[in-house]
Protein backbone atom coordinates (compact mmCIF):
# COMPACT_ATOMS: atom_id res chain seq x y z
CA UNK A 1 0.00 0.00 0.00
CA UNK A 2 1.15 3.47 -0.68
CA UNK A 3 2.59 5.71 1.97
CA UNK A 4 3.54 9.36 1.67
CA UNK A 5 6.62 10.91 3.21
CA UNK A 6 7.46 14.56 2.82
CA UNK A 7 9.79 17.17 4.24
CA UNK A 8 7.78 20.32 4.70
CA UNK A 9 9.93 23.45 4.55
CA UNK A 10 8.54 26.71 5.85
CA UNK A 11 10.11 30.12 6.03
CA UNK A 12 10.05 32.77 8.70
CA UNK A 13 12.24 35.68 9.70
CA UNK A 14 14.99 33.35 10.87
CA UNK A 15 15.18 31.62 7.48
CA UNK A 16 14.06 28.14 6.47
CA UNK A 17 13.24 25.55 9.07
CA UNK A 18 11.68 22.12 9.00
CA UNK A 19 8.42 21.37 10.68
CA UNK A 20 8.34 18.41 13.08
CA UNK A 21 5.80 15.65 13.29
CA UNK A 22 4.09 17.65 15.97
CA UNK A 23 4.48 21.37 16.54
CA UNK A 24 3.45 20.69 20.13
CA UNK A 25 6.70 18.89 20.77
CA UNK A 26 8.76 21.97 20.00
CA UNK A 27 11.28 19.97 17.97
CA UNK A 28 12.00 20.72 14.35
CA UNK A 29 12.17 17.78 12.02
CA UNK A 30 10.40 15.92 9.25
CA UNK A 31 6.72 16.44 8.48
CA UNK A 32 5.32 13.03 7.68
CA UNK A 33 1.86 12.39 6.30
CA UNK A 34 0.84 8.98 7.56
CA UNK A 35 -2.02 6.95 6.22
CA UNK A 36 -1.69 3.23 6.96
CA UNK A 37 0.72 0.36 7.32
CA UNK A 38 1.51 -2.25 4.71
CA UNK A 39 2.52 -5.86 5.32
CA UNK A 40 6.20 -4.92 5.72
CA UNK A 41 5.51 -2.72 8.72
CA UNK A 42 5.74 0.61 6.89
CA UNK A 43 4.20 3.41 8.87
CA UNK A 44 0.59 4.27 8.90
CA UNK A 45 -1.31 5.16 12.04
CA UNK A 46 0.24 5.18 15.47
CA UNK A 47 -0.09 2.22 17.78
CA UNK A 48 -3.19 3.68 19.34
CA UNK A 49 -4.85 4.61 16.07
CA UNK A 50 -4.46 8.37 16.50
CA UNK A 51 -2.81 8.80 13.11
CA UNK A 52 0.48 10.23 14.40
CA UNK A 53 3.97 8.82 14.63
CA UNK A 54 4.22 6.70 17.77
CA UNK A 55 5.54 3.41 19.05
CA UNK A 56 3.29 0.51 18.02
CA UNK A 57 1.64 -1.79 20.53
CA UNK A 58 3.41 -5.03 19.62
CA UNK A 59 3.86 -6.81 22.97
CA UNK A 60 1.28 -9.33 24.14
CA UNK A 61 1.12 -11.13 27.49
CA UNK A 62 3.38 -14.04 26.52
CA UNK A 63 5.99 -11.67 25.09
CA UNK A 64 5.77 -9.57 28.27
CA UNK A 65 6.44 -12.61 30.45
CA UNK A 66 9.37 -13.53 28.20
CA UNK A 67 10.79 -10.01 28.47
CA UNK A 68 10.75 -10.15 32.27
CA UNK A 69 12.11 -13.70 32.54
CA UNK A 70 14.63 -13.11 29.75
CA UNK A 71 16.02 -10.01 31.45
CA UNK A 72 16.24 -11.70 34.86
CA UNK A 73 17.75 -15.00 33.73
CA UNK A 74 21.08 -14.04 32.20
CA UNK A 75 24.35 -15.81 32.77
CA UNK A 76 24.54 -15.69 36.57
CA UNK A 77 22.55 -18.81 37.41
CA UNK A 78 24.55 -20.76 34.81
CA UNK A 79 28.01 -19.45 35.66
CA UNK A 80 28.43 -18.23 39.21
CA UNK A 81 25.62 -18.68 41.76
CA UNK A 82 28.37 -18.58 44.38
CA UNK A 83 27.77 -15.43 46.40
CA UNK A 84 24.71 -16.77 48.18
CA UNK A 85 26.45 -20.01 49.19
CA UNK A 86 29.65 -18.24 50.20
CA UNK A 87 27.91 -15.97 52.69
CA UNK A 88 25.16 -18.37 53.82
CA UNK A 89 27.53 -20.86 55.42
CA UNK A 90 25.65 -24.00 54.37
CA UNK A 91 23.73 -25.43 51.45
CA UNK A 92 20.45 -25.56 53.36
CA UNK A 93 20.70 -21.91 54.41
CA UNK A 94 21.64 -20.91 50.84
CA UNK A 95 18.51 -22.59 49.45
CA UNK A 96 16.35 -20.77 52.01
CA UNK A 97 18.00 -17.47 51.03
CA UNK A 98 17.25 -18.14 47.35
CA UNK A 99 13.60 -18.75 48.21
CA UNK A 100 13.28 -15.62 50.36
CA UNK A 101 14.98 -13.54 47.66
CA UNK A 102 12.38 -14.79 45.22
CA UNK A 103 9.58 -13.75 47.57
CA UNK A 104 11.09 -10.28 48.04
CA UNK A 105 11.55 -9.87 44.28
CA UNK A 106 7.94 -11.03 43.84
CA UNK A 107 6.80 -8.20 46.11
CA UNK A 108 8.86 -5.76 44.07
CA UNK A 109 7.26 -7.05 40.90
CA UNK A 110 3.80 -6.43 42.37
CA UNK A 111 4.74 -2.85 43.27
CA UNK A 112 5.97 -2.24 39.73
CA UNK A 113 2.78 -3.83 38.38
CA UNK A 114 0.73 -1.20 40.21
CA UNK A 115 2.92 1.59 38.82
CA UNK A 116 2.83 0.18 35.30
CA UNK A 117 -0.94 -0.30 35.21
CA UNK A 118 -1.70 3.13 36.72
CA UNK A 119 0.88 5.22 34.80
CA UNK A 120 0.51 4.20 31.12
CA UNK A 121 3.81 5.68 30.05
CA UNK A 122 7.05 3.95 29.10
CA UNK A 123 10.36 4.67 30.81
CA UNK A 124 10.21 2.48 33.90
CA UNK A 125 12.00 3.86 36.95
CA UNK A 126 12.80 7.13 35.20
CA UNK A 127 9.11 7.87 34.56
CA UNK A 128 8.03 6.96 38.09
CA UNK A 129 10.75 9.11 39.69
CA UNK A 130 9.79 11.99 37.42
CA UNK A 131 6.10 11.65 38.24
CA UNK A 132 6.67 11.41 41.99
CA UNK A 133 9.66 13.62 42.74
CA UNK A 134 10.35 15.74 39.66
CA UNK A 135 12.99 15.82 36.92
CA UNK A 136 16.19 16.39 38.94
CA UNK A 137 16.23 13.01 40.69
CA UNK A 138 14.88 11.31 37.57
CA UNK A 139 17.69 12.80 35.50
CA UNK A 140 20.42 11.49 37.82
CA UNK A 141 18.97 7.98 37.55
CA UNK A 142 18.70 8.40 33.77
CA UNK A 143 22.23 9.79 33.53
CA UNK A 144 23.98 6.92 35.28
CA UNK A 145 21.95 4.34 33.34
CA UNK A 146 22.47 5.95 29.93
CA UNK A 147 26.20 6.63 30.27
CA UNK A 148 27.41 3.67 32.34
CA UNK A 149 25.05 1.00 33.64
CA UNK A 150 22.89 0.09 30.61
CA UNK A 151 25.59 0.03 27.90
CA UNK A 152 28.11 -1.45 30.33
CA UNK A 153 25.79 -4.29 31.31
CA UNK A 154 25.05 -5.00 27.65
CA UNK A 155 28.78 -5.07 26.85
CA UNK A 156 29.49 -7.50 29.71
CA UNK A 157 26.64 -9.83 28.74
CA UNK A 158 27.73 -9.83 25.09
CA UNK A 159 31.30 -10.68 26.16
CA UNK A 160 29.95 -13.66 28.11
CA UNK A 161 27.95 -14.69 25.04
CA UNK A 162 31.13 -14.57 22.93
CA UNK A 163 33.15 -16.62 25.40
CA UNK A 164 30.61 -19.44 25.59
CA UNK A 165 30.00 -19.40 21.86
CA UNK A 166 33.69 -20.03 21.05
CA UNK A 167 34.79 -22.09 24.06
CA UNK A 168 33.69 -25.45 22.54
CA UNK A 169 36.14 -24.85 19.68
CA UNK A 170 39.16 -24.41 21.96
CA UNK A 171 38.81 -27.40 24.27
CA UNK A 172 40.67 -26.85 27.53
CA UNK A 173 42.37 -23.67 26.27
CA UNK A 174 41.12 -20.17 26.86
CA UNK A 175 39.77 -18.57 23.68
CA UNK A 176 41.94 -15.75 22.29
CA UNK A 177 41.07 -12.23 23.33
CA UNK A 178 40.61 -11.00 19.75
CA UNK A 179 38.01 -13.67 19.00
CA UNK A 180 35.97 -12.77 22.08
CA UNK A 181 36.10 -9.04 21.26
CA UNK A 182 35.11 -9.50 17.62
CA UNK A 183 32.18 -11.80 18.42
CA UNK A 184 30.95 -9.65 21.31
CA UNK A 185 31.09 -6.50 19.19
CA UNK A 186 29.28 -8.32 16.37
CA UNK A 187 26.64 -9.39 18.90
CA UNK A 188 26.20 -5.80 20.07
CA UNK A 189 25.83 -4.44 16.53
CA UNK A 190 23.48 -7.25 15.49
CA UNK A 191 21.15 -6.87 18.47
CA UNK A 192 21.01 -3.09 18.30
CA UNK A 193 20.64 -3.27 14.53
CA UNK A 194 17.49 -5.38 14.39
CA UNK A 195 16.06 -3.52 17.40
CA UNK A 196 16.35 -0.38 15.26
CA UNK A 197 14.33 -2.07 12.54
CA UNK A 198 11.59 -4.01 14.28
CA UNK A 199 10.01 -4.29 17.71
CA UNK A 200 8.08 -7.38 16.65
CA UNK A 201 11.31 -9.11 15.57
CA UNK A 202 13.03 -8.18 18.82
CA UNK A 203 10.18 -9.63 20.89
CA UNK A 204 10.25 -12.79 18.75
CA UNK A 205 13.99 -13.21 19.48
CA UNK A 206 13.24 -12.62 23.16
CA UNK A 207 10.54 -15.30 23.17
CA UNK A 208 12.79 -17.88 21.48
CA UNK A 209 15.80 -17.18 23.72
CA UNK A 210 13.70 -17.24 26.88
CA UNK A 211 12.21 -20.61 25.97
CA UNK A 212 15.72 -21.88 25.14
CA UNK A 213 17.27 -20.73 28.43
CA UNK A 214 14.39 -22.17 30.45
CA UNK A 215 14.86 -25.42 28.51
CA UNK A 216 18.58 -25.38 29.39
CA UNK A 217 17.80 -24.92 33.06
CA UNK A 218 15.10 -27.58 32.70
CA UNK A 219 17.77 -30.07 31.60
CA UNK A 220 19.75 -29.29 34.76
CA UNK A 221 16.63 -29.61 36.93
CA UNK A 222 15.54 -32.91 35.38
CA UNK A 223 19.05 -34.32 35.77
CA UNK A 224 19.00 -33.17 39.39
CA UNK A 225 15.67 -34.89 40.04
CA UNK A 226 17.06 -38.14 38.62
CA UNK A 227 20.10 -37.84 40.88
CA UNK A 228 17.86 -37.12 43.87
CA UNK A 229 15.91 -40.34 43.25
CA UNK A 230 19.24 -42.12 43.04
CA UNK A 231 20.01 -40.95 46.56
CA UNK A 232 22.52 -38.15 45.87
CA UNK A 233 21.53 -35.99 48.82
CA UNK A 234 24.73 -35.92 50.88
CA UNK A 235 25.31 -32.18 50.31
CA UNK A 236 21.71 -31.09 50.90
CA UNK A 237 22.07 -30.25 54.58
CA UNK A 238 22.90 -27.45 56.97
CA UNK A 239 26.47 -28.57 57.64
CA UNK A 240 29.04 -25.82 57.31
CA UNK A 241 30.83 -23.01 59.09
CA UNK A 242 27.60 -21.13 59.76
CA UNK A 243 26.94 -17.48 59.18
CA UNK A 244 26.49 -14.10 60.90
CA UNK A 245 23.94 -11.31 60.50
CA UNK A 246 26.38 -9.34 58.33
CA UNK A 247 27.22 -12.32 56.13
CA UNK A 248 23.59 -13.37 55.72
CA UNK A 249 22.82 -9.78 54.65
CA UNK A 250 25.51 -10.10 51.98
CA UNK A 251 23.95 -13.41 50.92
CA UNK A 252 20.61 -11.66 50.37
CA UNK A 253 22.40 -8.83 48.54
CA UNK A 254 23.98 -11.30 46.12
CA UNK A 255 20.80 -13.33 45.74
CA UNK A 256 18.56 -10.38 44.94
CA UNK A 257 20.91 -9.16 42.24
CA UNK A 258 20.13 -12.41 40.42
CA UNK A 259 16.46 -11.31 40.30
CA UNK A 260 17.17 -7.85 38.89
CA UNK A 261 15.12 -7.31 35.74
CA UNK A 262 11.52 -7.39 36.98
CA UNK A 263 11.18 -3.74 35.90
CA UNK A 264 12.11 -4.32 32.24
CA UNK A 265 8.48 -4.57 31.16
CA UNK A 266 7.71 -1.20 32.79
CA UNK A 267 10.09 0.45 30.34
CA UNK A 268 7.84 -0.76 27.50
CA UNK A 269 4.43 0.22 28.87
CA UNK A 270 3.28 2.13 25.77
CA UNK A 271 4.08 -0.88 23.58
CA UNK A 272 1.96 -3.36 25.55
CA UNK A 273 -1.31 -4.32 23.92
CA UNK A 274 -3.15 -4.50 27.26
CA UNK A 275 -1.01 -3.09 30.08
CA UNK A 276 -3.82 -2.96 32.63
CA UNK A 277 -4.38 -6.71 32.35
CA UNK A 278 -0.85 -7.82 31.53
CA UNK A 279 1.26 -6.13 34.24
CA UNK A 280 -0.14 -8.03 37.24
CA UNK A 281 -0.26 -11.35 35.37
CA UNK A 282 3.26 -10.97 33.97
CA UNK A 283 4.61 -10.05 37.42
CA UNK A 284 3.00 -13.02 39.17
CA UNK A 285 3.81 -15.60 36.49
CA UNK A 286 7.37 -14.51 35.69
CA UNK A 287 8.55 -13.96 39.27
CA UNK A 288 6.97 -17.24 40.46
CA UNK A 289 8.57 -19.22 37.63
CA UNK A 290 11.99 -17.61 38.09
CA UNK A 291 11.95 -18.30 41.84
CA UNK A 292 11.00 -21.97 41.35
CA UNK A 293 13.60 -22.39 38.58
CA UNK A 294 16.37 -20.79 40.65
CA UNK A 295 15.69 -22.91 43.74
CA UNK A 296 15.38 -26.16 41.78
CA UNK A 297 18.51 -25.40 39.73
CA UNK A 298 20.55 -24.85 42.88
CA UNK A 299 19.21 -28.07 44.39
CA UNK A 300 20.22 -29.86 41.18
CA UNK A 301 23.75 -28.44 41.34
CA UNK A 302 24.23 -29.86 44.84
CA UNK A 303 23.12 -33.34 43.81
CA UNK A 304 26.25 -33.60 41.66
CA UNK A 305 28.71 -31.12 43.20
CA UNK A 306 30.01 -30.43 46.66
CA UNK A 307 29.90 -26.86 47.99
CA UNK A 308 33.67 -26.68 47.54
CA UNK A 309 33.40 -27.76 43.89
CA UNK A 310 30.71 -25.18 43.22
CA UNK A 311 32.73 -22.37 44.79
CA UNK A 312 35.84 -23.39 42.80
CA UNK A 313 34.07 -23.78 39.45
CA UNK A 314 34.50 -20.91 36.93
CA UNK A 315 31.23 -21.95 35.24
CA UNK A 316 28.94 -24.03 37.43
CA UNK A 317 26.52 -25.21 34.73
CA UNK A 318 29.39 -26.33 32.49
CA UNK A 319 30.99 -28.24 35.35
CA UNK A 320 27.62 -29.83 36.11
CA UNK A 321 27.26 -30.84 32.46
CA UNK A 322 30.75 -32.37 32.39
CA UNK A 323 29.95 -34.45 35.47
CA UNK A 324 26.39 -35.49 34.62
CA UNK A 325 25.51 -35.13 30.93
CA UNK A 326 28.41 -37.03 29.35
CA UNK A 327 28.40 -36.61 25.57
CA UNK A 328 25.62 -34.04 25.87
CA UNK A 329 27.72 -31.70 27.99
CA UNK A 330 28.02 -29.31 25.02
CA UNK A 331 24.41 -28.32 25.66
CA UNK A 332 25.48 -26.22 28.67
CA UNK A 333 27.79 -23.79 26.82
CA UNK A 334 25.09 -23.52 24.15
CA UNK A 335 22.44 -22.78 26.80
CA UNK A 336 24.65 -20.09 28.34
CA UNK A 337 25.24 -18.54 24.91
CA UNK A 338 21.51 -18.46 24.12
CA UNK A 339 20.70 -17.15 27.58
CA UNK A 340 23.19 -14.30 27.34
CA UNK A 341 22.11 -13.42 23.80
CA UNK A 342 18.51 -13.23 25.00
CA UNK A 343 19.54 -11.12 28.00
CA UNK A 344 21.41 -8.76 25.67
CA UNK A 345 18.31 -8.44 23.49
CA UNK A 346 16.01 -7.89 26.46
CA UNK A 347 18.21 -5.19 27.94
CA UNK A 348 18.55 -3.39 24.61
CA UNK A 349 14.79 -3.59 24.03
CA UNK A 350 13.86 -2.23 27.45
CA UNK A 351 16.69 0.07 28.56
CA UNK A 352 16.67 2.04 25.30
CA UNK A 353 13.16 3.20 26.23
CA UNK A 354 14.48 4.95 29.34
CA UNK A 355 16.72 7.07 27.11
CA UNK A 356 13.93 7.59 24.56
CA UNK A 357 11.34 8.73 27.11
CA UNK A 358 13.85 10.90 28.99
CA UNK A 359 14.73 12.71 25.77
CA UNK A 360 11.06 12.96 24.81
CA UNK A 361 10.46 14.70 28.14
CA UNK A 362 13.27 17.17 27.44
CA UNK A 363 15.94 15.84 29.81
CA UNK A 364 18.23 14.56 27.04
CA UNK A 365 18.87 15.89 23.51
CA UNK A 366 15.66 16.03 21.46
CA UNK A 367 17.08 13.73 18.78
CA UNK A 368 17.20 10.82 21.24
CA UNK A 369 13.44 11.09 21.77
CA UNK A 370 12.50 10.63 18.12
CA UNK A 371 10.97 7.71 16.25
CA UNK A 372 11.84 6.28 12.84
CA UNK A 373 9.04 7.14 10.41
CA UNK A 374 8.86 3.64 8.90
CA UNK A 375 10.05 1.22 11.55
CA UNK A 376 8.43 3.11 14.47
CA UNK A 377 11.41 2.38 16.73
CA UNK A 378 13.48 4.78 18.87
CA UNK A 379 16.43 4.53 16.47
CA UNK A 380 18.50 7.52 17.73
CA UNK A 381 18.35 6.31 21.35
CA UNK A 382 19.36 2.81 20.25
CA UNK A 383 22.29 4.09 18.17
CA UNK A 384 23.53 6.30 21.02
CA UNK A 385 23.47 3.38 23.44
CA UNK A 386 25.13 1.13 20.86
CA UNK A 387 28.09 3.51 20.59
CA UNK A 388 28.63 3.39 24.35
CA UNK A 389 28.25 -0.41 24.38
CA UNK A 390 30.77 -0.84 21.56
CA UNK A 391 33.31 1.30 23.42
CA UNK A 392 32.80 -0.58 26.69
CA UNK A 393 33.00 -3.89 24.84
CA UNK A 394 36.64 -3.19 23.96
CA UNK A 395 37.70 -3.40 27.60
CA UNK A 396 38.04 -6.31 30.02
CA UNK A 397 37.28 -4.50 33.28
CA UNK A 398 33.95 -2.84 32.51
CA UNK A 399 32.51 -4.80 35.42
CA UNK A 400 34.56 -2.82 37.93
CA UNK A 401 32.97 0.40 36.67
CA UNK A 402 29.49 -1.14 36.95
CA UNK A 403 30.26 -2.34 40.49
CA UNK A 404 30.87 1.24 41.62
CA UNK A 405 27.24 2.08 40.87
CA UNK A 406 25.73 -1.20 42.10
CA UNK A 407 24.44 0.26 45.36
CA UNK A 408 22.65 3.00 43.41
CA UNK A 409 20.35 0.42 41.81
CA UNK A 410 18.73 -0.49 45.10
CA UNK A 411 18.70 3.15 46.19
CA UNK A 412 16.72 4.19 43.11
CA UNK A 413 14.41 1.15 43.34
CA UNK A 414 13.71 2.00 46.98
CA UNK A 415 12.95 5.61 46.04
CA UNK A 416 10.68 4.44 43.19
CA UNK A 417 8.59 2.30 45.54
CA UNK A 418 8.57 5.12 48.10
CA UNK A 419 7.28 7.22 45.21
CA UNK A 420 4.41 4.75 44.83
CA UNK A 421 3.40 5.58 48.42
CA UNK A 422 3.86 9.29 47.80
CA UNK A 423 1.71 9.17 44.66
CA UNK A 424 -1.10 7.55 46.64
CA UNK A 425 -1.06 10.65 48.84
CA UNK A 426 -0.24 13.18 46.12
CA UNK A 427 -2.67 11.85 43.50
CA UNK A 428 -5.36 9.87 45.35
CA UNK A 429 -7.76 10.08 42.38
CA UNK A 430 -5.29 8.51 39.94
CA UNK A 431 -6.95 5.42 38.47
CA UNK A 432 -5.24 2.31 39.82
CA UNK A 433 -6.64 -0.83 38.13
CA UNK A 434 -4.24 -2.94 40.21
CA UNK A 435 -3.40 -1.87 43.75
CA UNK A 436 -1.15 -3.75 46.16
CA UNK A 437 -1.85 -3.80 49.91
CA UNK A 438 -0.09 -0.96 51.72
CA UNK A 439 2.34 -3.15 53.74
CA UNK A 440 3.91 -4.56 50.55
CA UNK A 441 5.52 -1.33 49.24
CA UNK A 442 6.53 -0.36 52.78
CA UNK A 443 8.28 -3.69 53.42
CA UNK A 444 9.90 -3.78 50.00
CA UNK A 445 11.22 -0.22 50.13
CA UNK A 446 12.68 -0.81 53.60
CA UNK A 447 14.36 -3.96 52.29
CA UNK A 448 15.89 -1.93 49.44
CA UNK A 449 17.28 0.66 51.85
CA UNK A 450 18.70 -2.17 53.97
CA UNK A 451 20.52 -3.46 50.89
CA UNK A 452 21.92 0.03 50.26
CA UNK A 453 23.24 0.10 53.82
CA UNK A 454 24.74 -3.38 53.44
CA UNK A 455 26.41 -2.34 50.19
CA UNK A 456 27.92 0.79 51.74
CA UNK A 457 29.04 -1.13 54.80
CA UNK A 458 30.63 -3.92 52.74
CA UNK A 459 32.27 -1.68 50.10
CA UNK A 460 32.49 1.91 51.33
CA UNK A 461 35.10 2.96 48.74
CA UNK A 462 33.04 1.65 45.81
CA UNK A 463 29.93 3.35 47.22
CA UNK A 464 31.80 6.66 47.52
CA UNK A 465 33.08 6.43 43.94
CA UNK A 466 29.61 5.47 42.73
CA UNK A 467 28.11 8.50 44.48
CA UNK A 468 30.64 10.75 42.73
CA UNK A 469 29.79 9.17 39.37
CA UNK A 470 26.09 9.83 39.93
CA UNK A 471 26.72 13.43 40.96
CA UNK A 472 28.66 14.09 37.76
CA UNK A 473 25.25 14.28 36.14
CA UNK A 474 24.44 17.55 37.95
CA UNK A 475 26.46 19.84 35.58
CA UNK A 476 24.81 18.19 32.57
CA UNK A 477 21.39 18.68 34.17
CA UNK A 478 22.11 22.35 34.81
CA UNK A 479 23.34 22.83 31.24
CA UNK A 480 20.75 20.80 29.37
CA UNK A 481 17.61 21.27 31.45
CA UNK A 482 17.89 24.24 33.81
CA UNK A 483 19.71 26.64 31.45
CA UNK A 484 16.89 27.81 29.18
CA UNK A 485 18.35 31.00 27.69
CA UNK A 486 21.23 29.57 25.72
CA UNK A 487 23.01 31.89 23.25
CA UNK A 488 21.27 32.07 19.88
CA UNK A 489 24.41 30.92 18.08
CA UNK A 490 24.64 27.77 20.23
CA UNK A 491 20.92 27.08 19.74
CA UNK A 492 21.33 27.47 15.99
CA UNK A 493 24.19 24.95 15.93
CA UNK A 494 22.21 22.46 18.03
CA UNK A 495 19.07 22.87 15.91
CA UNK A 496 21.01 22.47 12.65
CA UNK A 497 22.72 19.34 13.98
CA UNK A 498 19.38 17.90 15.08
CA UNK A 499 17.80 18.55 11.67
CA UNK A 500 20.79 16.99 9.89
CA UNK A 501 20.58 13.76 11.88
CA UNK A 502 16.78 13.73 11.59
CA UNK A 503 16.99 13.74 7.82
CA UNK A 504 19.84 11.25 7.82
CA UNK A 505 17.97 8.74 10.02
CA UNK A 506 14.41 9.64 8.92
CA UNK A 507 13.15 10.23 12.46
CA UNK A 508 10.55 12.61 13.87
CA UNK A 509 9.13 13.56 17.24
CA UNK A 510 6.31 11.47 18.61
CA UNK A 511 2.87 13.09 18.73
CA UNK A 512 2.25 14.35 22.25
CA UNK A 513 -1.34 13.08 22.36
CA UNK A 514 -0.12 9.50 21.76
CA UNK A 515 1.63 9.31 25.13
CA UNK A 516 0.65 12.23 27.37
CA UNK A 517 -2.98 11.30 27.88
CA UNK A 518 -3.48 10.31 31.51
Amino acid sequence: MAESESVSQITDDDGPRYRGASEKTGTNGLDVSIQQTDDTGAITKSGDGSGGVAMKKEINLFAGICVVMGCIIGSGIFISPKGVLQYSGSVGTALIVWGICGVVAFLGGLCYAELGSSIPKSGGEYTYLNEAFGPALAFLMLWVNFVIVAPGDIAIISQTFAIYLVVPFYGDCDPPRWAVVLISEACIILVYGYNCMTVRGATWVQNVCTVAKVAGLGIIIIAGIVLLFQGNTEYLNFDGPGTTPVRISLAFYNGLFSFVGWSCLNALTEELKNPVRDFPIAAVVSMSLVTVIYVLTNIAYFTAMSPQELLASPAVAVTFGDKVLGNWAWLMPLAVALSTFGATNGNVLSLSRLVFVGARDGLLPDLLGMVHIRFLTPMPALIAMMIFSIIYGLYDDVGSLINYTGFAYWLFVGIVVTGLLWLRYKRPKLERPFKVPLPIPIIFSLFCYLLVFVSIFASPFEAAVGTIIILTGIPFYLYGVVWKNKPSRLKSILDSSCRFFQKMMLVVSQEVDTFDSY
